[in-house]
């Protein structure tokens, strides 16, 4: 704003404050979006005169600089849930709904390129708009998190339609259609004060922390991959009981050499991104935690090499003489229900609410854990796992998990400065 000295035009009504200049809401921010013109009864040329606190009459012409006031911490929104959308470009998506059903969308990142446009905020933004019932006045604002240019990750934040679940809106079809259309994966949970404040995450190994199904790698050195990896395959998809599939695959191990997992260390392969999360997360003060269904030398391996503070497995049984596996179990099984409750009590033994915990996995047997962990993450995971989970992200690297817990990639640079 430009501030003049009064004209000798005669003045139009003083205004106390300029109510006009600092109000927002969802369509003028749509609007702005798309560059659109005024309203036709909209004039924001016409100098407004004002009355000061200190009751000294001025002018106040718009300079064509736009500020955005919000007062919405003063005041608590009654019975809306506020929510953040982060916002990632993908343009590797499924067309199949979370209902099975295939959609037939226009694909429309073509014309803008490969980034989250301003037009695809704007449909997000208006397509929230069109679900919420009853529908009120609402304001939003959003975040480049990676480029002020070409955003690849943006943050939005909104407000919760009442007549919806947080589970349900996830799964919405307008939601899916909107994601295909732009190639955009959009991430939804709650913009609270735990959301950026977490202290435990919990990771599944295999396919997660790790690029490998650790036991297809030993069944190659006795042929009996196929075998293995088939179960492995409906086990992770859900389609058979994960304790039981266990118990198969190891009993296709028996006479494996015992020095197998020191084999495997040299086989094993993180996933990227990995280290540099670990490493960003222990800088924040995180407990690290792997919840693995595979076996405890490889996660105790695991732990070593990215400094976590606890590690659960299942346990092979050796033969008596040590040299080979027997093809049984020992101890308790690292099932679905395991996981949920080893971090309950991970969470519990450091003092760490459940709404500060985050779960991360790829597979069927991860689901419970991710859906009792304040944020659950199907990273990379069998499509009918990301079908199921609280959230997914499918991405190159694991340190785009960062975006999702609020960081920019200012921030995220300058935490990894540190940890070098």
């Amino acid at each position: 704003m430009s501030r003049t000295e009064p004209s000798n035009t005669p003045p139009t009504a003083p205004r106390q404050g300029l109510a006009r200049a600092a109000s927002y809401n969802a369509a003028l921010h749509i609007r702005d979006l798309h560059g659109a013109p005024p309203t036709p009864n909209e004039d924001l040329t016409t100098p407004v005169e004002i009355i000061t606190p200190e009751g000294k009459r001025v002018l106040i012409k718009n300079s064509g600089i736009v500020h955005t006031v919000s007062h919405k911490n003063c005041v608590p929104t009654e019975s809306a849930l506020q929510l953040v959308a982060t916002l990632f470009y993908n343009p590797n998506q499924s067309t199949i709904t979370a209902v099975g059903e295939e959609i037939d969308v226009e694909k429309q990142y073509v014309d803008f390129g490969p980034y989250v446009s301003d037009m695809a905020m704007f449909e997000f933004i208006q397509t929230i708009d069109e679900l919420l019932v009853p529908w009120k006045k609402w304001g939003t604002n959003h975040r480049c998190l990676d480029s002020a240019e070409h955003p690849k990750v943006v943050e939005i934040s909104l407000s919760m339609p009442e007549m919806l679940e947080l589970s349900e809106l996830r799964r919405h079809t307008s939601l899916w259609q909107f994601e295909r259309k732009w190639n955009v994966e959009v991430v939804l949970q709650e913009n609270n004060i735990f959301r950026r404040y977490k202290r435990l995450a919990v990771f599944d190994m295999d396919s997660t922390l790790i690029e490998q199904e650790v036991i297809d790698e030993i069944a190659k050195f006795i042929g009996v991959e196929d075998q293995v990896s088939s179960i492995t395959a409906r086990a992770m998809n859900g389609e058979i009981d994960f304790t039981e599939s266990l118990r198969q695959r190891v009993a296709l191990l028996k006479g494996v050499p015992s020095t197998v997992f020191q084999e495997l260390k040299s086989v094993i392969t993180f996933t990227p991104g990995v280290r540099e999360l670990c490493r960003v997360l222990k800088t924040l003060g995180y407990r690290l935690a792997v919840l693995s269904g595979g076996f405890v030398p490889l996660t105790e391996y695991v732990k070593e090499q990215l400094n976590f503070d606890y590690a659960h497995a299942n346990n092979l049984v050796v033969s008596e003489d040590g040299k080979s596996l027997t093809g049984d179990l020992s101890g308790p099984i690292v099932h679905a229900e395991r996981k949920a409750l080893l971090l309950q009590e991970i969470a519990k033994d450091n003092g760490i609410a459940l709404e500060q915990t985050m779960a991360v996995g790829d597979g069927a047997n991860d689901l419970i854990m991710m859906k009792k962990a304040g944020l659950g993450i199907a990273f990379n995971a069998k499509p009918s796992v990301q079908l199921a989970a609280p959230t997914r992200l499918n991405s190159d690297t694991m340190l785009d998990i960062l975006y999702i817990l609020g960081f920019t990639k200012e921030e995220i640079q300058v935490l990894l400065a540190v940890t070098d």
